[in-house]
């Protein structure tokens, strides 16, 4: 198969309304993909102006995917052709919207590079300048070769010989892939991109008891961002957020941004704080400093009743005190007299005290007298923020919070503090990345806004079940009895889950590539990509065989070329996508996943509405995602796949008991164990299970969605008493170190602890020190409303976004910087790193961005893939200037990865 592909603009894939016809007429000639010696269409031969009849055809309700949010939508389906994609106005997932992604899917089912058939590699060099020779293969063969070098390698190696990998837009498909590898072969591995909140999603377990949290949008008078576009562009539950967001900032809530980039929350925002990067953590426990110790804005019953501030901490070990007959930390009552948290009446926020013959202090002294440090004038030689926006910001923080004030909600007296402080991935692509989100979200429990009316809430942390007669589907968070901290359920699938098991009672034995035992406080295993580089300095096993799921390893990571050297030792890798990208050049075979819009798929938002962002608002909603035409050359869906991999090694038992156990699928409803998984059947069984059994899965085709109404107590966890508190004092971190380092030392392995600490702090992170005056720059990179990674870079429609925008694929750079280097739009330069990496692009200067800073959208563009023609050489992948392997840029709490690295701008003739 060549690698001369179909390039396509969308005025020359379809105009308007020519979807129809044109859809219809290259339904006979798209292949596996284009074949070789293919001429380039005519463009002007494509440009359709046919309309289509408006009372014609049907829609068909089903679940978006062009991004991870799963946004419900529907289809028009004119004689089996999609003509057009709409939000549905009967969903709270997506509120009737449908944003420019979406809108954009139509381009993706019918476009011409996608590949519908199966396919083997016949050249055995490897590289992006090698041509694979790809051939097409029956499907028989596809499924004989995966089956036959999966379990090889384990019989040869083990199995920790095979690693699977997969990346969020795809997240049940991931669970899936995860299950059946793990069912059929008892593989053990697998590694994620960095496009995780690393960081972000610990502190919302330990804050909210759920692992996604976000302001209460509707109650909201004043939001803090760092490092988001939440509500504006991107983020979880994105077009369910914008609606509610813009409505209260039209009446009067105030949105405040710290972002080197101003992006698109910048540009929305009252007031955007550029700041260097990777400074976050410093600005945040400045404006703690000014509630704290200037402004005395903070919310001392929340921090007495609702913390462990309270908590006696021997000032020579730093551990907290506990009971030796209770096993609870102990507390100062208002007597006099130390007793456990539960049995002391008034317990003491502030003083040192001594506790049999022990100097203690509370926890709370202590992080107020740790708050000494991070003065305002101290943190603008860090971030270059003026000492003076922080105090401003502060005190309007304090302020908006309404503290000592409640409201009624369904007759409910309940706490309200209408202002919150939220943050995402743009903090966490940083060494010491726990720490910063630590100091950010910290803000919340200082002015009593964490699970409060107005203040930050999680998305799902305790549901009832989704019927009123069926607590099947239900959780809660559990109590870590020796401090009285909530735990939390889980991300996806909302099983219990306890942070705190895990650092007190773990085997903290590595044993998988991930290292997770020995990051009792991590949610990601990306420590597997350091592993992998150096198995010898970590005694981990290197992969052999890889599977890849709807993902681009190559550039997911770090360096290119790193990642390339990585797939090159693969002795055999597995593709299963919609198209050939940069990581396809290093697969042996390739295995199409037929469009979103052709399969059907249970549950797509999983247990906990992992992507729906909650409130009283927004009910606990099951929508249907059903296929809407048929796919293409019968290209199966992931669920498919699987389960034909499963069936093929005679393990559907166990395969479809795991998943059940997972979806919680009672035994009565179970599809038979001894045949094939049949995913519209399974999808019924979960239904049936979880719902009753006239809401099954015929209904939800039907009806499109399922609701039922949250209440006060699933939305502010606290609204019935229910006790528990949050961590403000975190002595588990220093009996998590020293675990670690014991356990690091028996196996003779180098590991970071000095992160575990039991307060937060700022702690400069790679490429922050200026070492060569002319490396002066930083790089940083975002995402905007329109794009999702590299993948839909290929769809015409973005595609002509972006380059219509005029920073779509060049560098912003700042105007006054460029002005100051002799630069100007349009000027081609090169980045450069210390190390003689370097990428280049075409400058645009603007206001937007920070001084020290370029910024580029995506960060992993510039695809490789002649199969991609629409993507290919476009953009400016920064990411490939950050070094991948080097254990020095992991935060080794919670596996973040350092993408900051000092550059120069050289001008190219």
């Amino acid at each position: 198969m060549s690698k001369e592909s179909v390039s396509i603009s969308r005025r020359g894939f379809v105009a308007g309304a020519g979807a129809a016809a044109l859809g219809a007429g290259m339904a006979g000639t798209i292949a596996g993909c284009a074949p070789k010696g293919e001429k380039k269409p005519d463009e002007a031969s494509l440009s359709v102006q046919q309309a289509y009849d408006p009372e014609a055809g049907e829609w068909i309700p089903t679940t978006c995917n062009m991004c991870f949010n799963n946004c419900s939508i529907k289809a028009r389906v004119i004689d089996g052709v999609v003509v057009e994609l709409t939000g549905n106005p009967d969903s709270s997932i997506g509120r009737g919207h449908i944003c420019g992604k979406g809108a954009a899917g139509i381009m993706q089912l019918y476009d011409p590079n996608r590949v519908t058939k199966p396919l083997k590699r016949t050249n055995p060099k490897k590289g992006f300048d090698e041509d694979p020779g790809w051939e097409e293969i029956s499907w028989d063969e596809a499924y004989e070769l995966v089956d036959k070098h999966v379990k090889e390698a384990i019989e040869r190696s083990g199995p920790h010989a095979v690693t699977g990998m997969s990346m969020v837009a795809s997240q049940i498909g991931s669970l899936v892939r995860h299950t059946a590898l793990g069912v059929i072969y008892g593989n053990a591995e697998g590694s994620c991109s960095d496009i995780c909140g690393a960081g972000v999603h610990q502190l919302e377990y330990f804050f909210t008891g759920t692992g996604n949290a976000r302001p209460d949008y509707t109650n909201c008078n004043y939001v803090i961002q760092f490092g988001t576009n939440a509500g504006t562009a991107t983020r979880h539950g994105f077009n369910m957020t914008v609606e509610p967001f813009a409505e209260r900032r039209k009446n009067g809530l105030r949105h405040v941004v710290f972002d080197p980039h101003m992006g698109a929350a910048g540009e929305k925002a009252d007031l955007w704080v550029p700041l260097r990067p990777g400074t976050d953590a410093a600005v945040a426990l400045a404006i703690a400093y000014v509630l704290v110790h200037e402004e005395n804005l903070i919310d001392r019953e929340f921090l007495t009743n609702r913390t462990n501030g309270p908590s006696l901490v021997d000032l020579e070990t730093k551990r907290i005190v506990f009971d030796e007959k209770t096993g609870h930390s102990l507390y100062m009552d208002a007597d006099g007299a130390a007793k456990p948290y539960d049995q002391c009446s008034a317990p003491q926020l502030e003083g040192s005290f001594e506790v049999d013959g022990k100097q203690c202090s509370t926890g709370f002294t202590l992080y107020k007298e740790h708050l000494r440090t991070y003065t305002p004038e101290y943190q603008e030689g860090i971030t270059t923020v003026l000492a003076a926006t922080v105090r401003q910001i502060a005190k309007e923080l304090g302020e908006a919070a309404c503290i000592g004030q409640t409201t009624q909600i369904d007759g409910v007296t309940l706490p309200y503090r209408p202002a919150a402080v939220d943050a995402f991935s743009g903090i966490t692509r940083h060494k010491h990345a726990f720490l910063t989100c630590w100091a950010v979200f910290s803000l919340n429990n200082l002015i009593g806004a964490t699970n409060a009316v107005g203040g930050f809430c999680g998305f799902d942390p305790i549901c009832n079940g989704w019927t009123d007669s069926n607590p099947n589907m239900s959780w809660r968070p559990g109590l870590w009895e020796p401090e009285g901290l909530i735990d939390c359920a889980g991300l996806l699938l909302a099983f219990p889950n306890s942070y705190y098991k895990k650092v007190y009672e773990s085997d903290y034995t590595p044993t998988t590539m991930g290292m997770m035992e020995l990051q009792p406080i991590s949610e990601d295993n990306h420590f597997e990509h350091i592993a992998q580089a150096h198995p010898d300095l970590y005694r981990t096993q290197a992969a052999e065989v890889a599977l890849c799921y709807a993902c681009n390893p190559i550039k997911w990571w770090g360096n290119y070329d790193e990642q390339a050297e990585i797939f090159k030792g693969y002795q055999y890798v597995v593709g299963i996508d919609m198209f050939l990208n940069e990581s396809s050049y290093f697969y042996d075979v390739f295995l199409p996943e037929c469009c979103y819009l052709e399969r059907t798929e249970p549950l797509p938002h999983a247990s906990g509405n992992h992507r729906v962002i909650g409130g009283l608002e927004n009910p606990w909603t099951v929508p249907v995602w059903q296929k809407v035409v048929e796919p293409k050359d019968g290209a199966p869906s992931s669920w498919e796949l699987f389960s034909e991999l499963a069936s093929r090694a005679g393990k559907n038992a166990e395969f479809i008991a795991t998943l059940n156990g997972m979806f919680r699928v009672k035994d009565e409803y179970s599809v038979p164990l001894d045949q094939k998984l049949d995913v519209e059947a399974f999808a019924d069984s979960i239904l049936k299970s979880n719902i009753d059994e006239k809401h099954d899965f015929a209904w939800l085709k039907e009806h499109a969605v399922y609701d039922h109404p949250r209440t006060v107590d699933e939305v502010y966890i606290w609204a019935n008493g229910d006790p528990g508190r949050v961590p403000l004092y975190f002595d588990f971190m220093l009996e998590a170190k020293g675990k670690v380092e014991a356990k690091a030392a028996e196996l003779g392995i180098p590991w970071e602890t000095e992160d575990y600490q039991a307060l937060p702090d700022w702690k400069p992170g790679c490429g922050h020190e200026v070492v060569d005056p002319a490396f002066d720059i930083l790089p940083v990179y975002y995402t905007d409303a329109i794009n999702t990674d590299s993948w839909l870079m290929e769809n015409p429609y973005i595609n002509e976004i972006n380059e219509a925008n005029p920073y779509g694929y060049t560098i912003e750079i700042n105007a006054a910087t460029a002005a100051a280097k002799g630069l100007a739009t349009g000027d081609k330069v090169r980045l450069v790193t210390t190390e003689g990496v370097s990428v280049e692009g075409v400058l645009a200067t603007s206001e937007g961005v920070h001084a020290e800073c370029v910024a580029v959208i995506g960060g992993h563009w510039g695809s490789k893939s002649a199969y991609m023609p629409n993507a290919k050489d476009k953009g400016v992948p920064v990411v490939h200037l950050v070094p991948g392997q080097t254990p020095d840029r992991m935060d080794h709490v919670c596996s973040a990865f350092d993408q900051c690295v000092r550059i120069k701008i050289e001008k190219i003739a």
